[in-house]
């Protein structure tokens, strides 16, 4: 009976020692700064976590804001990763003397799949048709917010490992004294 409830103890205790890793936040920001007129493709390149690698790791949400200003139309295209996502807000218009920037948010966890290799950038393209006298689209910056849950391999701590040893010295020692006393 004592052998059994050794056991248990023993086994709650290399449990309850190993963590459980939380989410994990991240948030990158691109300064784009420009102007685009005529029909054409802008991309650039928002950075990823540095240890977010994929089929390991696992999203719980990712969105992309796109901060723009003068968007007419609902044409332009926004791709993240080769994956159309939808068009940009069009402009809420002019408030006195001053053009409110816009934010167009999209949801990019379905464009970001295994494999991921680590510190692999996402790619994203605004494919974009500004014709016309005065038309043109100026990009401010892109903002990606990723949650993720990091599932790496943990490593145990010193202190664990002293826990788990001392555990099992224990139940040596007892399972040699029992043999003893038959």
């Amino acid at each position: 009976m004592r052998a059994i409830v050794a056991g248990i103890l023993t086994a709650a205790l290399m449990l309850g020692a190993t963590g459980i890793a939380g989410a994990t936040f991240y948030t990158s920001t691109t300064d784009l700064d420009r102007i685009l007129t005529g029909t054409g493709t802008a991309t650039w390149q928002q950075e990823m976590p540095g240890d977010f690698e994929m089929p390991y790791d696992t999203i719980n949400s990712a969105k992309l804001t796109i901060y723009s200003n003068f968007v007419n139309g609902g044409n332009d295209a926004v791709q993240v990763e080769s994956n159309f996502l939808g068009t940009l807000k069009n402009d809420t218009g002019w408030i006195w003397f001053w053009n409110p920037m816009e934010s167009t948010r999209f949801d990019v966890a379905s464009s970001i799949t295994a494999p991921w290799a680590q510190g692999q950038d996402l790619d994203v393209s605004l494919i974009y048709d500004e014709r016309g006298c005065l038309n043109f689209l100026y990009l401010d910056r892109s903002v990606l917010c990723l949650n993720y849950n990091n599932e790496t391999a943990p490593v145990p701590e010193p202190g664990t490992m002293l826990l788990m040893g001392i555990g099992l010295a224990g139940i040596a020692i007892y399972g040699k004294r029992r043999r003893n006393e038959a």
